[in-house]
């Protein structure tokens, strides 16, 4: 039983939410599972509490159709839900998760950083397939502002953007890096130490120049090194799945030729924003960028589940995919977002099927799985497994193989 009723404000917390409600054992009547839209085109006329209604009344009607005795935990959960979003819910975000019973203590309430699928469903497990998507979409992601002389470095996660450390760099010498050049003196012709007859011509020296370029690439360099390692420091706090870099193009360029290994395999791309850029704009051009880079990475997972596939490192496929999560094989399920399908579980040793008749492992009775894409999330996170959710050019390329497939541990 969950021992408090928890409400979050920061979508930062969804991870621990996750956590919560996968481990909170199931309810003696049911859990009322609710994501809703509630991003700025929602909110005029409450649209979420619009879609809320309608759908808790078709679930209610299906209720009452099949006689289920839990019609009325399932009212008083759904009047819980109604009091929360008209008297305590401030829309911030682009959606909200919501968990309740008719415990009094159930009740738990996360923000979304995306707009989720809308739905409301009402059964003995929680529903967490759209938790998973949201933290597989909206990953850690690092984005360092840097010229010459200072430099701004952030994280976003799940939407939200995080000033991680900003400084300028420290030089000794008569220029710094960031001003080159300085100052300048013209070319003149005045009397001097010359050839004799002839008025001395003194310039600003082509050697001094070249000196305070060299200077100035030296304190850039040394400078850069030192974001390089404050960006080491900020992936072993916090490790992170892609670099991206902005600012000065030639700042830009230097880090990127300078930085360690681990950082080089992570940086994705630079991105077109002046140091100077505010932190609602850097997290609209990450999230942008992110998301492109990920549906990239995507296309480059199911071709690589592709070939796997041939050499038994991997399965395709419904029927393929179902022994390997019956056997615990898998270690990362690949599914399409819009993954449906008809399958059944045993009621004995719980082995998932596509028979529709008894299962083919022990003969016992089996019954339908409502829900395709949550049984196979929970059973495979019931194996430490992980769980890859495609969307775009990707699912079409899984479409071919019924949508979904897996890498298997053997």
């Amino acid at each position: 039983m969950i021992q408090a009723q928890i409400i979050y404000d920061d979508v930062r917390d969804l991870p621990n939410a996750f956590t919560f409600v996968q481990n909170a054992p199931p309810a003696s009547s049911g859990v009322l599972s609710v994501f809703l839209d509630t991003s700025i085109r929602r909110v005029p006329g409450r649209d979420y509490l619009v879609f809320f209604r309608n759908s808790t009344r078709a679930v209610r009607t299906e209720l009452a159709a099949n006689e289920s005795e839990h019609v009325k935990d399932f009212d008083l959960a759904v009047e819980r839900v109604e009091e929360f979003l008209q008297h305590r819910f401030t829309p911030r975000h682009p959606g909200l998760a919501l968990y309740i019973s008719i415990d009094p203590e159930y009740f738990l309430a996360v923000p979304l950083p995306g707009r989720p699928v809308r739905d409301v469903a009402w059964s003995q497990q929680t529903v967490l397939t759209p938790l998973v998507e949201m933290m597989d979409e909206y990953e850690h992601v690092a984005v360092a502002l840097v010229d010459k002389r200072s430099a701004r470095l952030f994280m976003t996660y799940l939407g939200a953007i995080e000033l991680y450390e900003s400084f300028e760099s420290d030089f000794t010498g008569k220029y710094a890096p960031g001003d080159f050049p300085r100052r300048t003196r013209s070319t003149g012709i005045r009397g001097g130490r010359g050839t004799p007859g002839k008025a001395g011509m003194i310039a600003w020296s082509g050697m001094a120049q070249t000196r305070q370029r060299r200077r100035h690439e030296e304190f850039a360099l040394q400078h850069l090194r030192v974001v390089a390692q404050a960006l080491m420091r900020m992936m072993h706090e916090q490790p992170f799945d892609r670099l991206f870099l902005a600012g000065t193009e030639e700042a830009v360029d230097m880090l990127r030729n300078n930085l360690p290994q681990p950082l080089k395999a992570r940086f994705a791309e630079s991105l077109p924003l002046p140091i100077t850029a505010s932190e609602s704009e850097v997290l609209a051009e990450a999230l942008e960028a992110s998301q492109r880079r990920e549906r990239e990475s995507e296309v480059e997972t199911v071709k690589r589940l592709v070939e796997r596939a041939g050499a038994g490192g991997a399965v395709l496929g419904l029927e393929e995919t179902l022994p390997a999560v019956n056997d615990g094989r898998v270690d990362t399920l690949v599914m399409n977002s819009n993954l449906a399908g008809a399958i059944s579980i045993c009621g004995n040793c719980g082995r998932l099927t596509t028979s529709n008749s008894v299962c083919p492992s022990c003969g016992s009775e089996i019954e339908k799985v409502p829900d395709l894409r949550e049984q196979l999330v929970l059973d495979v996170l019931d194996q430490s497994g992980r769980i890859e959710i495609i969307e775009g050019p990707a699912a079409d390329l899984l479409d071919r193989h019924d949508g979904l497939g897996a890498f298997v541990r053997y």
